[in-house]
């Protein structure tokens, strides 16, 4: 439904709902507008917007009157224009000696609309700017308390509130809690304040080049997918990142790495050129002598001597080409990547009881949901935006969250029950709430029985699960799992999402975990509808779309599995040339491979082993026991420090692509800026190397690496995937990301899955699971504590590209070491003290920090690498026998002190 409305004469058309402002600004008449963020609901703050509406009195804000059809609206009248100067000469007044000819932005542009050159009153004295955060000022001698960063800063976008206005009156400013210093409040320096800021009263520290060109484009980090804006200067360097509002994943958010983490792109520690180890020194080299080098090597490594680690930092493109590579050129399917790490339980899970391992609804689900379980996920940390998204549904509408982990999160402030199992008792959990569920008559019989397999033989294992058995597993009070697990089945309205994280799944019983998520979304109904489903957060920006590409050992794009057909239509679709028809080792069994010698050769790309991998000296045994390595990346870290040839790749700011993100929306990758050095995208650089060895060894394949741009090789990747057919790169510019499954080209994809059926076939499975040992490695009188692992806000992963980002290690520069006060005492630590973590395996340092989220017991450190100390030194390499992933979240620790002198 629309309305007309005439704005100074000229009739305009606008949604039902739209506001007067709405229409002027449609109508391209400009008004001023200070306290109106255009993706933020009305607040009335500034007055600046004053219109004349025929039969109204006064002079109405026109942000706040919605507009009706035949509506007569006029904002060029002389009493009008002299009411809205008015406002702005005592908006002008705030400032001290009226600014001092600073350029105030937008509301130097009003001034200049309404002809005031001079202020009418003389300014006045304002509170002292807050330096205390390391990245942006806020300056209140340029702030008008127009109120728009408060609102984005608490309901207009990130539910965080860490300022607000404090005082009244010309005593009034933009502050948190307690007036405290920014840098000791609860803010996450998401910069979304900075975003909206009318004045640049909110600015980074560091004045700004001339922005040459802006390019829209993904953000790297996290699988959320927020879309991003570089600003590029002349001198082709990216000085600022902003958020983009017509991006369908992040609505214009963003959070600290994806606005101020880039960085790294112009690191001086970026690899510019190859480099060969000669006299077991890595030295310069040209492109040709390092790839004629890799080509002599690895023509003596095709098979099973052969294996690759795909990067999920890389486009969809690179990842396809990589894999096409290993199968055609080095006929191996020892392929895989970061999934491995970290939602490969989940992957596996949902491959045997849906058909595909993918996330099954949206951020709008999160939104429209009723209930919200978020379970082994630090959400606001690891995914802050979807996190923004989720407290959007609590707050606004009325959603009841349930939060499910061992630590107290952020989000648990806004959690109508929180659960804190022990570590590694999420089966029992899991299996009890199912057992209220169907002990209650709150299941969806419907659905069970009409949509899904395998319920008696799953049900008599959950019988035994009753509350009090439950609660002696897990120490989770038996009345808030009986509740939870009615608000989970039956929501006040809409649909119940079950969000997790790697709290779920690095497990030595991970898939067991993810099986029982999924179990209860099957009893309860709550898949194939809007405000539903299941929701494995995913990592890195494209771990989704490196699996849809196939760099996985058993599975062709598209997670077509192995088999006679596939290899068949995959060998026909590659100029017919044989491909191995045997699935390859995951990661997990490729570092055991080379630790035998089985595996002789490695190419890597865009990944960091010797960091991310659990037991880190046994892991750097194994690299080292290789014949010949690889590493193809953007800096020299830690595993490619010990490679046999280097390659510089370029960064996500480099070259063109796609990534897909966790809510299975693939977008647009933008080349911003050129590549460093002799840098090359790993497509350019893989396609090359194929060519090599094909003509090397005479396999006549040059043909399928010759691509002369990623967009041809998405077309082939498309052809062959059917879930992806309908995607271009054509339709992704008209119409931004497109959510898979997208069949053909006038398919709008789709927003949530198995609305009808799986694929499968027409049935869910039931898999039942009893829980197990609670990790294999428990507490003991020399290792008397249990160590978790996870993200933190200001690091990535590793570090190895937030460690290069000024903004974010001045916010994290040391590796804390999280614990109750209760452990403190026990072991005599002083809160702020330097001390040693030791397992098994391995000892870091880094400075304990007392807090209540910590049960006493248990320690938590990030797994990001600070000071030469990382959490993985210590981890357990035990695996979840289905998906081989290791057992990253818990392991035994003790904690020992640091002599003063060392």
């Amino acid at each position: 439904m629309t309305v007309t409305i005439a704005i100074n004469g000229n009739d305009i058309s606008v949604n039902e709902g739209a506001s007067v402002l709405d229409a002027i600004n449609q109508s391209g008449t400009y008004i001023s507008q200070l306290c109106k963020d255009p993706d933020m609901k009305p607040i009335g703050a500034c007055r600046t917007c004053l219109v004349n509406v025929e039969g109204t009195r006064g002079y109405p804000a026109s942000c706040s009157v919605p507009a009706a059809d035949g509506m007569k609206v006029w904002t060029d009248t002389p009493e009008v224009q002299a009411m809205r100067r008015g406002v702005l000469e005592l908006t002008l007044a705030m400032f001290p000696k009226n600014g001092g000819g600073k350029d105030f932005r937008e509301l130097s542009i009003a001034a200049d609309q309404h002809g005031i050159t001079e202020p009418r009153w003389e300014g006045r004295e304002r509170p002292e700017t807050d330096t205390s955060s390391p990245v942006f000022n806020i300056a209140m001698d340029s702030c008008i308390l127009c109120q728009r960063c408060v609102q984005a800063c608490q309901d207009g976008h990130q539910f965080i509130g860490a300022i607000d206005v404090l005082g009244t009156g010309t005593e009034g400013k933009i502050g948190t809690f307690m007036d405290l210093p920014l840098v000791e409040s609860i803010c996450t320096t998401c910069g979304q304040c900075l975003s909206v800021c009318p004045t640049g009263a909110i600015e980074v520290k560091a004045p700004l080049p001339k922005v040459a060109k802006t390019v829209a484009t993904t953000c790297p980090y996290c699988g959320v997918g927020c879309g991003v804006l570089a600003q590029v200067d002349e001198n082709d360097r990216i000085i600022s990142m902003l958020d983009d509002p017509d991006n369908q994943s992040s609505l214009g958010m963003l959070c600290v790495k994806g606005r101020f983490g880039f960085g790294f792109v112009n690191h001086e520690d970026r690899l510019t050129t190859p480099l060969i180890r000669k006299n077991g020194e890595l030295t310069p080299a040209s492109w040709d002598e390092a790839l004629e080098l890799i080509t002599e090597k690895l023509a003596q490594y095709r098979g099973d001597a052969f294996g690759t680690l795909c990067s999920a930092k890389a486009t969809n493109e690179d990842g396809y080409i990589q894999q096409k590579f290993s199968r055609l050129i080095m006929q191996s399917n020892h392929i895989d990547h970061c999934t491995r790490l970290c939602h490969a339980p989940s992957v596996e899970a949902m491959l045997t009881a849906l058909g595909s391992g993918a996330t099954s609804n949206s951020y709008q689900d999160y939104e429209e949901a009723g209930c919200l379980v978020i379970i082994g996920s630090d959400a606001n940390s690891n995914h802050p935006v979807a996190a923004s998204r989720m407290r959007r549904a609590i707050v606004e509408k009325g959603a009841k969250l349930i939060v499910i982990n061992p630590r107290r999160i952020e989000m648990c402030d806004f959690a109508e029950i929180w659960m804190r199992p022990r570590p590694g008792t999420d089966v029992a959990l899991l299996n009890g709430m199912a057992k209220v569920i169907l002990d209650e008559e709150l299941a969806d019989f419907d659905f069970i029985e009409n949509r899904t397999e395998g319920f008696d033989e799953w049900r008599e294992t959950v019988d035994k699960y009753n509350l009090e058995y439950v609660e002696q597993i897990t120490g989770v009070p038996a009345d808030d799992i009986a509740q939870a697990a009615r608000i989970y089945a039956k929501p006040a309205f809409s649909g119940s999402c079950l969000i997790w994280g790697m709290g779920i799944t690095q497990h030595t019983n991970g898939t067991a975990n993810a099986h029982g998520l999924l179990n209860l979304s099957f009893v309860a109904g709550q898949l194939g509808k809007p405000g539903g489903g299941i929701s494995p957060l995913r990592g890195q920006n494209n771990v989704q779309g490196c699996g849809d590409a196939g760099c996985v050992p058993n599975s062709f794009p598209g997670y077509q599995v192995l088999s006679d057909d596939s290899v068949a239509k995959f060998q026909e679709a590659w100029g017919n040339h044989p491909l191995p028809p045997e699935p390859g080792l995951v990661i997990t069994d490729m570092v055991e491979a080379m630790n035998s010698g089985r595996m002789k050769a490695l190419y890597v790309t865009g990944e960091n082993p010797l960091l991310s991998e659990p037991d880190l000296h046994h892991a750097e045994k194994a690299f080292k026991n290789l014949e010949f390595l690889v590493v193809q990346d953007i800096f020299l870290h830690e595993t490619a420090e010990i490679a046999d040839v280097v390659l510089p790749a370029t960064t996500f700011a480099e070259k063109d692509g796609t990534f897909t993100n966790s809510e299975r929306r693939v977008q647009r990758v933008r080349k911003a800026v050129e590549p460093v050095g002799e840098s090359r995208p790993d497509w350019e650089i893989i396609c090359d190397l194929g060519r090599r060895i094909s003509r090397k060894l005479a396999l006549g394949a040059e043909q399928e690496f010759q691509y002369n741009h990623p967009s041809e090789i998405w077309d082939e990747m498309a052809r062959l995937t059917p879930s992806m057919a309908g995607i271009s790169y054509d339709r992704l510019e008209r119409e931004g990301g497109i959510q898979w499954p997208c069949p053909t080209p006038d398919h709008p994809g789709t927003r949530f899955l198995y609305e009808h059926d799986f694929p499968r076939g027409p049935r869910a499975k039931f898999v039942p699971f009893d829980q197990g040992p609670q990790a294999e490695e428990m507490p003991s009188k020399r290792f008397p504590l249990f160590m978790s692992t996870g993200r933190t806000l200001y690091h990535w992963h590793g570090g190895t590209i937030t460690r290069r980002s000024d903004h974010l290690l001045a916010k994290a520069p040391e590796l804390d070491i999280s614990m109750n006060a209760e452990d403190g005492d026990r072991y005599g630590v002083e809160d702020g003290e330097w001390i040693r973590l030791r397992s098994r395996r391995g000892d870091l340092e880094g400075r304990a920090v007392y807090t209540e989220k910590m049960r006493a017991g248990e320690v938590f450190v990030p797994f990001v690498k600070l000071k030469e100390h990382a959490a993985n030194f210590l981890t357990n390499a035990a695996l979840d026998p289905t998906s081989r992933i290791p057992e990253y979240k818990v392991c035994a620790v003790r904690i020992e002190k640091i002599e003063a002198d060392n």
